[in-house]
């Protein structure tokens, strides 16, 4: 029987984002190996919420500064008493605080998520990887590459792939929570800020409603962008074919209502909505950036276009628009990658074999 750990799990973010979803499930599913799992986050943050209500043991922390010997200190009490095998840290501003504290409480491993695919602009931004953690765990290639192009040693980077709950997805047949009756729907959920690129697919929309006026534009998000995306839905003169959702908790059942999927992002590092979508059997249409074309296989399960280019998006859009069997056959294609490629089991099995293998070189070395 493989050996159960105590793992503490940090998350230093407010706001339920794809890099929550895929901690909660992860959470969840380690949970229910058996193992003891405690989250240490804002107390009234929407993941800690979730996760009291899963039975998950949480602990309140908050650290706004990167640099915060306050935040070093909350997590040495939160360590003090407990016997933890592993910190894991799922936000990038309390790598250097949880390596810290867990350095000096004597916690055997540490790892720590990467989900941006940014540069690494600084030298602490290398030390803060190469000295306080034991392995970082990215969710694709292109993030990979680009942390060891910003100076993080290979052997500790190592990809581990998002993953989908199939049988949670299948458990939700598709409703009716949107408006627009039988109009085609192109739906985003992303959170509304400008790497996001919605100012892109709003141009493209105002591409595409006079030769398809039966299609609506679906934005499911909220950010800080909202009130300039409003002013550009104006300024296009497509209101009537657009409409924002704002935040729902309930987006991977919304998404099932969409015929395409768009994320015209302008970097990504992987993207959990993309997975949702093709899980539920979309096509999906999305920029040529970071991780996205590890998932989207071009003219297969969708297609893939240039970023920040409304013509070519827009140009994409109407090729799947136009063909009802086309969409049917991405979309199949695309669920058939995630039932091969990015299930939740998959994540689990290499998520929990990453722990206990470097947990055992860990005594060897100690030895």
């Amino acid at each position: 029987m493989a050996r159960k750990l105590k793992i503490l799990y940090v998350d230093t973010e407010e706001v339920w984002r794809g890099g929550q979803a895929q901690l909660f499930s992860l959470m969840l599913g380690i949970k229910e190996r058996h193992h003891k799992v405690c989250l240490a986050a804002p107390e009234n943050a929407p993941l800690s919420v979730r996760a009291r209500e899963k039975g998950i043991e949480t602990v309140p922390f908050r650290q706004r500064n990167e640099l915060s010997l306050a935040a070093v200190f909350r997590l040495w009490v939160i360590l003090r008493n407990r016997d933890f095998d592993i910190v894991y840290v799922n936000t990038p501003r309390a790598i250097i605080s949880g390596g810290l504290a867990s350095k000096l409480r004597g916690v055997p491993l540490r790892i720590c998520s990467r989900r941006v695919n940014f540069p690494l602009k600084s030298p602490l931004s290398r030390l803060k990887y190469n000295w306080l953690q034991e392995s970082v765990v990215t969710v694709s290639l292109s993030i990979q590459e680009t942390l060891i192009e910003g100076g993080v040693r290979p052997d500790l980077v190592q990809v581990i792939y998002e993953g989908v709950d199939l049988k949670w997805i299948d458990a939700h047949p598709p409703t009716s929570l949107l408006e627009g009756g039988e109009r085609l729907k192109v739906g985003m959920v992303a959170h509304l800020s400008p790497e996001k690129g919605h100012y892109v697919l709003l141009e493209a929309a105002a591409r595409i409603v006079s030769r398809f006026p039966e299609v609506v534009f679906v934005l499911v998000g909220k950010g800080k962008s909202m009130f300039e995306l409003q002013d550009k839905i104006r300024e296009l003169d497509i209101e009537d074919h657009v409409i924002c959702t704002g935040f729902r908790h309930d987006s991977e059942v919304l998404t099932k209502e969409f015929d395409i999927f768009c994320l015209p992002s302008l970097s990504e590092g992987l993207s959990s909505a993309i997975l949702v979508a093709m899980a539920s059997s979309l096509p999906v249409v999305a920029t040529q950036v970071g991780g996205i074309p590890e998932l989207v296989v071009d003219g297969e399960t969708g297609l893939l276009v240039p970023a920040n280019d409304a013509r070519q998006l827009a140009s994409a859009l109407r090729q799947v628009l136009e063909s009802q069997s086309l969409r049917r056959r991405m979309g199949q294609a695309g669920r058939r990658r995630v039932e091969q490629s990015f299930t939740l089991q998959r994540k689990l099995d290499e998520t929990e074999q990453l722990y206990l293998t470097l947990l055992a070189s860990d005594r060897m070395v100690r030895k």
